[in-house]
């Protein structure tokens, strides 16, 4: 429970600091007055000044602010008197020159300032991704070796089978199954050739992946051994003992060679004890390990969901290293993957197709940090760098109070070339924020309900 705190703890304040340092920097480069920056909402727990600027750390930590000088002021006349005020606390407008207002700036001014806050999200994101291949290298798995072939796919059409060696695509050798997928959706559309080693003697097939819009299909997949890789702290693997670099051998009394092997077993024995032998560094090792239930969607469904086993290990991989620029390219490749991912989710949800128990909100964000945290800290870093992804596109939702309205709102008076009526815009950032609330407390229930073990993603 400690780590889930300190993890949730640490992500949410990551990507809340940097997405109001972006609206920060941005008006204080464009000479806004700065009253407020604060770490979390409702009573202010911490408070000092610096400069004209206000830096908070306020009760609530499931967001922050940034409070600009006239910010709520669209055409009212300033009091003439000044507010009383303590050192500590926000200047009131009254003090502030008028031309350093929010409301007085520009429209590509403020719409700079408003879209800053998503964007460095959006940045951050990207740098983590970077310096993660950079540092640590892209996942691969270690083999070329086919381990399942889809009757009817491109791969069996082609006479790819089981158990084949892949040597060569287009006469460019293959080092690991990274290559393989590389080399065959380069330009998916046109055949490929070939090589597999088949009992000592190599054949050359013409393969060509199946295009349905976006995605393209292969139709096989790598022979992964049993091999463990990871092992989550925690979970029951981890507490039998099982180690990366561990070779599971055997499940009761089936042998098991390859990772669906496992997959199969464990996920269709949720709560049952399972009699687990393996070898660890030249060591025989055996234990009963108990598969913790975990609901997941069913195959081929957006809504419904069924109860798997877990036991909190990972496939063995290797980290191939990257050089910089390689490192840039993968950086931004997986952020726009993130993207597309994400507003696809969106997508399905709105038009119904994905189920609502999907959503979550504060304590599932805490749940799954510290469930990332346990498979060790690079993991984390990667959950933060989906979650900054996640939330610029949130905060880009076209309705107020998020930016997006903000955005739309400018977008609208530019059109119009006057502003927006007063009193609708009140009235559409009333309703926005009923809207929030109802949301938040929607997806509260559905994070409590997940506690008490009636809905996915229980603890």
């Amino acid at each position: 429970m400690f780590i889930t705190i300190l993890a949730g703890l640490f992500v949410l304040g990551v990507v809340i600091i940097v997405h109001e340092f972006g609206h920060f920097i941005v008006a204080k480069l464009s000479g806004v007055y700065v009253k407020v920056f604060s770490i979390g909402f409702g009573k202010k727990l911490l408070r000092w000044r610096r400069g004209e600027t206000v830096y908070a750390l306020s009760a609530l930590p499931f967001g922050g602010y940034v409070k600009f000088a006239g910010e709520s002021d669209l055409a009212d006349t300033p009091p003439e008197l000044p507010e009383p005020h303590g050192p500590l606390d926000e200047t009131p407008d009254s003090e502030i020159p008028r031309a350093r207002y929010f409301t007085t700036q520009t429209k590509w001014i403020r719409a700079a300032i408003l879209f800053a806050g998503p964007f460095m999200n959006y940045a951050l994101a990207v740098l983590l991704f970077i310096g993660m291949y950079f540092v640590q290298g892209v996942n691969v798995f270690p083999t070329t070796r086919v381990g399942e072939v889809i009757a009817d796919g491109p791969a069996a059409s082609a006479g790819i089978a089981p158990g084949d060696t892949i040597v060569s695509i287009e006469g460019a050798r293959v080092r690991d199954w990274n290559d393989v997928e590389r080399l065959l959706t380069d330009d998916p559309s046109e055949g490929k050739s070939v090589v597999i080693r088949r009992d000592g003697r190599d054949r050359e097939f013409l393969f060509t992946p199946k295009v349905e819009g976006k995605h393209v299909s292969l139709g096989l997949f790598a022979h992964v051994s049993s091999r463990v890789g990871r092992v989550q702290k925690g979970k029951p693997a981890y507490r039998a003992g099982l180690e990366p670099g561990s070779v599971i051998e055997a499940i009761n009394d089936t042998t098991v060679s390859t990772y669906s092997d496992l997959v199969r077993i464990i996920n269709a024995n949720a709560g049952k004890p399972l009699y687990f032998r393996w070898t660890s560094d030249g060591l025989a090792h055996a234990d009963t390990i108990i598969p913790e239930p975990k609901d997941v969607l069913k195959p081929g469904s957006m809504s419904e969901f069924t109860t798997v086993g877990i036991i909190g290990i990972h496939p063995y991989s290797e980290r191939r290293r990257e050089g910089f620029f390689a490192s840039v390219g993968e950086g931004f490749a997986t952020a726009n993957s993130v993207v597309a991912q994400i507003l696809g989710y969106l997508k399905q949800l709105f038009t119904g197709r994905m189920g609502v128990k999907t959503l979550g909100g504060p304590i599932l964000i805490y749940q799954m940090a510290g469930d990332t945290a346990n498979w060790g800290f690079d993991a984390l870093i990667g959950f933060l760098a989906f979650f900054n992804i996640n939330l610029c596109i949130f905060n880009l939702i076209p309705l107020l109070p998020f930016d997006g309205g903000h955005l739309a709102i400018l977008g609208v008076e530019a059109a119009m070339r006057r502003p927006v009526n007063r009193r609708l815009r009140d009235w559409m950032t009333q309703g926005g924020f009923v809207l929030v609330i109802l949301l938040m407390a929607f997806v509260l229930v559905l994070d409590l309900s997940r506690c008490a073990g009636s809905t996915p993603g229980g603890f």
